[in-house]
């Protein structure tokens, strides 16, 4: 659909950079040095502490930032909604205090949203160098960000907030971040974004991050970060959306893209383990783990190649383990979240059928 009266890119002249932060002392001197050496200077910088317990905002009161601290934890959600309403920029940059801005990234940012002021969400892609190497974990964490998001350069369909520009009116719009999500928050913030307005990747907003470097919890976020997609995003296709009033009412976005290559990865990882026991019927039976397995590798091809032409085939044997455990991981997460979904509309639709105004 094209833009219907959504052209803000060009009005752009102020920009504050958000940094919503909790216990993340390790990076976040790194963060803000990187957001003062922007080749185009932010308006201001405002530094949401969620209630940290290590040395965050002594590190933060070393810079001419504005430092907002929560005296209990409540969430990036909240953190970046409070660094939006303090903020005075026409333009909202929100990074992530674990990455560290190339020097070009906020001119980048304010360029792209000028070149595309059908543009209401611009994100950024991770460098393949992290900001602090600590191992294999974080190489393929790494790894795996930066091709999906360099992949998705261009318009895409959903949005990431670690390193992402809005226009203000259009986070105005939208209403901000849903502060009961702790986790899927920002993916959650795109399907109530206008359909007018274009999601954009660019690979002229890159930074530098230090990601999660021990196998456990990798695999937690990504299990918590599942479960809560799979109630906010997919479950919310079920459930008819109010029809709004104004212009906006024929501009609704459309239901958030499936991606048939992960669903193919997520399902045939787990027919590779729960179709095992089948072997012992019949050796057989066998072929179905192994037709999940091939199914993995196939949905995964591209990723698995880039790991090998990146790091080599030492490296290509870590990334297949790693990305066969995140698909079991995320499925269980999905399964889970989808099936609380289910009960509490079940538990609604029984409630509603038990009401007074149901029986008359």
């Amino acid at each position: 659909m094209s833009p219907v009266d959504n052209t803000v890119g060009p009005q752009l002249s102020r920009v504050s950079v958000i940094v919503p932060n909790y216990n993340k002392e390790k990076t976040l001197r790194a963060c803000l040095t990187a957001i003062y050496a922007q080749t185009s200077p932010a308006a201001e910088v405002i530094v949401v502490d969620d209630a940290s317990t290590d040395r965050s905002r002594q590190i933060a009161a070393e810079f001419p930032c504005t430092v907002l601290a929560f005296p209990e934890n409540r969430g990036v959600s909240a953190a970046r909604n409070a660094g939006a309403d303090r903020a005075g920029g026409d333009l909202l940059f929100f990074v992530d205090s674990d990455i560290a801005l190339a020097p070009d990234a906020l001119a980048g940012a304010v360029a792209e949203l000028r070149a595309h002021p059908g543009c209401g969400v611009l994100q950024g892609i991770y460098d393949l160098t992290p900001l602090f190497p600590d191992g294999p974990v974080e190489s393929y964490k790494l790894l795996f960000e930066h091709f999906w998001r360099r992949r998705d350069v261009g318009v895409t369909a959903t949005t990431m907030f670690a390193l992402t520009a809005v226009p203000r009116e259009v986070f105005t719009l939208v209403g901000g971040f849903d502060e009961r999500l702790r986790d899927a928050e920002d993916v959650e913030f795109g399907t109530r974004l206008p359909a007018s307005y274009e999601i954009r990747t660019s690979d002229r907003v890159v930074g530098r991050h230090d990601d999660v470097d021990r196998l456990w919890p990798y695999l937690s976020e990504h299990f918590r970060r599942a479960r809560t997609y799979a109630g906010a995003v997919v479950a919310a296709r079920w459930a008819p959306a109010p029809t709004p009033a104004g212009p906006e009412s024929a501009q609704r976005r459309a239901p958030h893209r499936i991606d048939l290559g992960s669903v193919v990865g997520l399902l045939g990882s787990a027919l590779a383990v729960t179709g095992l026991p089948l072997a012992g019927w019949s050796p057989w039976l066998l072929a179905v783990p192994l037709a999940g397995l091939a199914a993995f590798l196939v949905a995964d091809r591209a990723l698995l190649g880039f790991a090998l032409r990146q790091r080599g085939p030492g490296f290509l044997l870590f990334a297949t383990v790693m990305r066969f455990l995140t698909h079991l991981t995320e499925f269980a997460g999905l399964a889970l979240g989808l099936g609380r979904a289910l009960l509490r509309r079940s538990r609604t639709g029984r409630v509603a059928a038990m009401s007074p105004e149901s029986t008359r």
